[in-house]
Formats: structure tokens, sequence, C-alpha cells
């Protein structure tokens, strides 16, 4: 079985965070990670890959920058729209094009079906489907986790200290994805601190993405049908709880050998003693010998029905978060994919377009390379969010000369044409992208 990753510790020693002893209690989500904050999650770099900025905060952002005059100003709102129009514009055709292969796979599908026109379902429909659906998640910024980690979180023994066996036979597909890191905190009670109240902190990732597919022939209940892709969108998930937001089918509790024993050892280890007494009693008493017998038989059903008392509260635990952190299903989780990751696009080539203009302006400052534009985006991001960030420069710069926004000399030196120039290439681009002839 995978082992569970190691616990996260913080520097001054103080645990961060123990799937096998946190109760079931409200989690407090940290949204701001200061500086120097380290996460013990896998595929964690430490650097965020996402912008966590919103849009209509960056634009202000840039725009009272010093320097900026009025006229620039109004430039840079024009561009800005023009901008965003065009990657919505992009984007409305990817999500188009992702619902359209979703259709045949989507459980929550209600729409008639047209003889030779709606879209059948065949065997190379997952993975028509599922190329640009993980294109589109690289757009906006998501990573994909490896199986072993998923097989590793799940096994591991969740917050009520319960092991989950994974069967992981069940699937067709089960990938997961994930973006942005957080820190959460939460209550709990242990033994080792004599059952009193201690907060503990959890790694846990922004936003975490799931497809799911069953194997053709399974039966699985009502609810669950094996034709279809089953899409999930979460967030502020820690790592360690990743099975409850997995499928039940996928995930079945397993009593511990602490478990067994606790249910055992009462009887057991009272064997030798217990013989005595009841040979003893059998001679003098009949009915002490029955009470005898009845204590340590009692002692472990109470043992066992306190492990399905904790199964219970597992259950009752993940619908109360699932309640809360579910963001979309199946095709909804489309559009808020896509709208996240126009979202990031826009905000990469803003930054980039905006850091070649303005430095440009000092004329005995060199031309920015591709390794000084990205220091100088993740500098000012870093100083004005208190986040690490590795900004992706080079998917920013292909977006910019794509547009012809921006373009690169022999010797490596980056230049953005001006504002006026910018805001005339993009009205035309825009009149040339909707021309009927």
């Amino acid at each position: 079985m995978p082992t569970k990753p190691p616990i996260p510790t913080r520097p001054d020693g103080e645990t961060t965070g123990s799937a096998s002893t946190i109760s079931d209690v409200p989690t407090v989500v940290q949204k701001a990670i200061g500086p120097g904050s380290l996460f013990q999650l896998p595929s964690c770099g430490n650097r965020e890959n996402a912008l966590p900025i919103r849009q209509g905060d960056l634009n202000r952002l840039l725009l009272a920058e010093p320097g900026v005059g009025p006229d620039e100003r109004e430039h840079l709102i024009a561009l800005g729209r023009l901008l965003g129009a065009w990657f919505h514009s992009e984007f409305y055709d990817e999500l188009h094009e992702l619902k359209e292969l979703y259709a045949p796979l989507d459980p929550d599908n209600d729409y008639v079906t047209l003889n030779d026109h709606t879209r059948p379902l065949t065997d190379q429909s997952d993975e028509e489907f599922l190329v640009p659906f993980e294109r589109a998640l690289k757009r906006a910024n998501y990573r994909t986790l490896d199986l072993e980690i998923i097989k590793a979180a799940v096994a591991a023994p969740n917050e009520l200290g319960l092991n989950f066996v994974p069967d992981f036979t069940l699937f067709e597909h089960l990938r997961v994805y994930v973006r942005g890191y957080t820190r959460i905190t939460r209550d709990c009670r242990t033994i080792k601190n004599k059952f009193r109240k201690q907060t503990v902190h959890l790694d846990a990732y922004q936003r975490l993405v799931i497809a799911l597919k069953f194997k053709a022939g399974l039966k699985l209940g009502p609810l669950v049908t094996p034709d279809f892709l089953y899409l999930r969108m979460f967030k502020d998930v820690p790592h360690v709880d990743m099975e409850m937001h997995l499928p039940e089918q996928g995930t079945k509790p397993r009593m511990r050998k602490i478990d067994l024993a606790q249910i055992v050892s009462p009887f057991m280890v009272s064997i030798p003693t217990l013989l005595f007494k009841i040979i003893t009693a059998t001679i003098f008493s009949p009915i002490l010998a029955g009470t005898l017998v009845v204590a340590p038989i009692s002692a472990g059903v109470n043992s066992f029905f306190g492990f399905q008392r904790a199964k219970q509260r597992h259950l009752a635990t993940m619908i109360h978060r699932l309640y809360y952190q579910t963001l979309a299903n199946n095709a909804s989780v489309l559009t808020r994919l896509i709208d996240s990751a126009e979202d990031e696009e826009y905000k990469e080539a803003v930054l980039a377009y905006y850091f070649l203009w303005r430095d440009a302006r000092n004329a005995l400052a060199p031309p920015h390379t591709v390794a000084s534009l990205d220091d100088r985006i993740e500098s000012y991001l870093k100083d004005k969010t208190g986040v690490e960030i590795d900004f992706e420069v080079t998917d920013a710069l292909r977006k910019l000369f794509r547009l012809g926004l921006a373009s690169r000399d022999p010797r490596g030196g980056l230049h953005a044409i001006s504002l006026e120039e910018a805001l005339r290439k993009l009205d035309q681009l825009w009149d040339d992208r909707f021309r009927y002839a």
C-alpha cells in the first residue's frame, strides 16, 4: 500500500498537519500567504503559476503607477478593452468546442437526440475531449498530479484515523489537476495532547479538478453510469483530504490493526485469568461466571461500534465539506475553466506588454531580454502581492508576437510597439476576425 507523505513542519518545529488526528471541525482558509511560507505539497515548487490578482484589480494597479500620463491612461484602458474582447472571442470558440466534445459524455445532458445530427458516443470520444480539455487546463495554469501521488493521498489515514483502501481498478480514467497553494487551519484533539484543543495547519490546493470515468460493465448503483465522464471542481483541498473528493466506489474504509486489537484485546488478553475465574466461579456461582464472560465481550463490541461511528462521522464530514468546497460539476466545470484560462491569458499579455512599453521609455536602459523581463515582472508582482510567482514569460511573449504587439531583434532584445500602433493593430485584427467577405 502506498505510504502517507511526511507530515509538514514549520521552521519552529510545530506540526503543520496530521491527517490521522484532526477532529471534525470547521476549516478556516488562510488566503494571505506571506513571504517565506514553504508548502509541503507534491508537485509544489513553492511558487505560484497562476496570477492571484483579479483582472480589474490588475488594470487599476497598472494605471495607478507613477509616470503614466492622462492620455496614456486612456490608451491603456482602450488597449485593455480590445485585448479582453480578443481573448474572450478566442476562448468562446474553445468553450464551444469543449461543450460539443463533452456532450456525448455528459451525465447531465437533458437534450433530445437528433438522428444523424447529434454527436454520437464512440470509442474515441474520451480522448477527443480530454486532449483539448487538458490543453485548456494548462492555459489556466493547472498542473497534473501523478497517479502515485493520488494513491498515496487516498490511502493515507483520514482525519478520523480511518484507512481508505483505493480500488483504482474501477476507473477507466482518473485524472486530477491542481492549481495554487494555500494553508488552512483546523482545531483538533489528539491522544498526544490529552485531547485538549490544538490548532494545526494543513497545506492545500486552492483549486482541484477531477475527471473520472468508470470501466464499462460495472454495476455501481442507479446514480452512476460507466458511459459518462464525470468532472468535478473543488476549492481549498488539503492533500490529506484527497479521498473525500473521490467517489465512494473508489475508496473503501478498512479497519486498521489497532482497531482490530481494540475489539479483540479485551477478550484475548484476559483469557488465562478469565479461564481460571470461570472455573472457580462455576463451582461456586454460575451467574458470576456469566458476568465474567460478558465484560470483555462487551468491551470488544463497544470498540467495534466505535469504529462504525468513526465511519459515520467521516461521511458527515465529507458531506459538509463537499457542500461548501464544490465549485462546479460536469459541463459547468468547462465554463469556469475557460473563464479562468481567459483571465490568465489576458493578465499575462497585459503585464508583458506594459513593462516592455513602460521600461522602453528609459532611453539609457538596454531593451529587455526574456530573462530580464521575467525578473522584472516577478519582482513587481511579489512586491505588490507578497506571493512568489513563477511568471510564464515565454507564454506571454508568444501571445504578444502572435498579435503583433511586440518583436524580438537579432540580438535578443524585446520591443513593444507604441500604444497608438497597438490600438490600430488590435482594431484591425478585430475587424478581420469577423470579416464576411
